[in-house]
């Protein structure tokens, strides 16, 4: 909606001369000169009725004044020249009431005219600025006080009051619609500004669903590479055992709504583990802990999730019946962290421990939990794991490998929930 538009009839009168490159503030000083026009005239029609009434004539150059600024407004909506039509309505403001004393001379029915003039200052004040109003201000003085020196008023309470009222139904119309239309542009400015609020909520919640928080904010302030050495970082790989095969008689949609079922529990086991989501791959599930703000106990975690995970799988009405098992395998060391991409960015980790993760998934045994050296050297204590084993890893020759069986106590401690922070 237009900052100019009324709910009134007049309304097509108002915006004449509007171009559609106007901005809110432009259309809100042509609207208000156009009403200032459109009111002066039919107040200075009045005047001449009451003049002709009480002296039975009406002096031609006085019945020129309305003549001029319906002129000069017909003009503006057909031409558009703003400038030119700010400045002679404001000067035939200024003009009129002491070019028609100095014609009238001193009679009764010039009483109070010098008011008229006050509507100059005013609506360049409205239509100008607070700066730009002051000439015309000093103007107003000027003539006022040439006036009163050379023109000897007659006063007459009764014309005086009529003057009053007829400048103060041009002036207080004029105040209010500028007020009014600024108020709604204020509404508009604040309901925008809450617009923008919640856009940037979203938008930050959708970056905290991809990124880490830590990483979410420098991007905002960053366009160069970001990327962190961890010295010490548990990396999870797991994949649902086939789960294409399983999942070929099914419905697309059905597929994917699975998926999206067990990925989201997922999910909130990660989170209530103090833990990372680095992304999914497929029907694959990849997990960080150590990094930034996460647990100093991460190894422990990590292995708590594992078999959080292996459990929620287990829950056959949770899987609609199905029969999956997952094949994981976590490592631990030194990680590189960082995003890749511009425009459709990732966090990713790269390193041989994350490599090392993924072999132990990938050459595992469904319903297996295969960890590497380290992470048995840290959980030893805490959790029972099977007697080491030979495996023939790619790229590694053979490595001692340790499946993670259960916790030697009956529950490893959750991390407290905490809200993301926006």
């Amino acid at each position: 909606m237009p900052a100019t538009q009324a709910t009134s009839p007049f309304q097509p009168l108002l915006h004449a001369g509007l171009l559609p490159q106007d901005d809110e503030e432009m259309q809100l000083r042509k609207s208000l000169l156009n009403l200032l026009a459109c009111l002066f005239t039919l107040s200075t029609l009045l005047w001449l009725a009451i003049w002709w009434h009480f002296s039975g004539r009406v002096p031609p150059g006085m019945a020129a004044i309305p003549a001029l600024a319906i002129t000069n407004y017909a003009l503006f909506a057909r031409h558009r020249h703003f400038g030119a039509y700010r400045f002679l309505q404001l000067g035939l403001l200024l003009a009129f009431p002491f070019v028609t004393q100095w014609t009238l001379g001193p009679t009764p029915f010039t009483s109070g005219l010098g008011l008229w003039a006050l509507l100059a200052p005013a609506a360049a004040l409205l239509t100008i600025g607070a700066v730009e109003s002051t000439p015309w201000f000093l103007a107003f003085l000027l003539l006022s006080a040439v006036s009163a020196g050379i023109v000897p008023q007659a006063a007459d309470p009764a014309f005086t009051t009529v003057h009053i009222v007829l400048v103060a139904s041009v002036l207080y119309p004029l105040l209010r619609f500028a007020v009014s239309q600024r108020g709604k542009t204020r509404e508009r400015l604040a309901d925008a500004h809450r617009q923008l609020h919640l856009e940037q909520e979203r938008s930050e919640r959708l970056l905290l669903s991809i990124l880490p928080a830590p990483i979410a904010a420098r991007l905002k302030d960053h366009t160069g590479t970001l990327a962190d050495g961890h010295p010490e970082v548990v990396v999870m790989f797991a994949d649902i055992v086939d789960y294409t095969r399983i999942a070929s008689d099914m419905p697309p949609p059905k597929v994917f709504e699975m998926l999206n079922r067990i990925f989201c529990r997922f999910d909130e086991l990660t989170e209530q583990r103090g833990l990372e989501r680095i992304k999914t791959i497929g029907d694959g599930y990849m997990v960080a802990g150590g990094l930034y703000a996460h647990p100093t106990e991460a190894h422990a975690a990590m292995a708590a999730l594992a078999i959080d995970m292996q459990a929620a799988l287990r829950d056959h009405q949770f899987t609609d019946g199905l029969h999956l098992e997952l094949r994981i395998g976590i490592a631990s060391g030194p990680v590189v962290a960082g995003v890749v991409g511009r425009g459709k960015f990732i966090y990713d980790l790269w390193g041989d421990t994350v490599n090392l993760a993924h072999r132990l998934c990938t050459e595992g045994e469904p319903g297996m939990i295969q960890c590497d050296g380290r992470m048995f050297e840290r959980l030893r204590g805490a959790f029972v794991f099977a007697k080491p084993i030979l495996l023939f890893l790619k790229g590694k020759g053979y490595v001692p490998v340790y499946r993670l069986r259960n916790p030697r106590i009956l529950a490893v401690p959750r991390r407290r929930h905490t809200p993301k922070a926006a």
